[in-house]
């Protein structure tokens, strides 16, 4: 799990001091599981368990943001308006 404490600056020029458990991080990439070599039907059902596996992911975190009043607290920061970057695996 990556952390990232940084300081951010909005475009009205306020700064806050954030701990991000860091996500999704900057990129201008496609990426995922290539899937081509699989025969069509294999295509389907490989596509449905991952979004049995993925539904069911996201609805564990969403009880886990719950339970720590975090439901609300998903947010994207700009990466050019981060200053004082620090992250580490945990």
């Amino acid at each position: 799990m990556k952390i990232t404490s940084f300081k951010y600056t909005k475009a009205t020029g306020a700064v806050s001091n954030r701990v991000l458990v860091t996500m999704v991080k900057p990129n201008t990439a496609y990426e995922g599981v290539c899937i081509e070599h699989l025969e069509p039907g294999d295509q389907v059902e490989f596509i449905d368990e991952m979004n049995l596996l993925q539904q069911d992911y996201f609805n564990k975190l969403n009880k886990l943001y719950e339970a720590h009043d975090l439901k609300h607290d998903y947010r994207r920061f700009l990466a050019e308006r981060m200053s004082e970057v620090v992250t580490e695996e945990i």
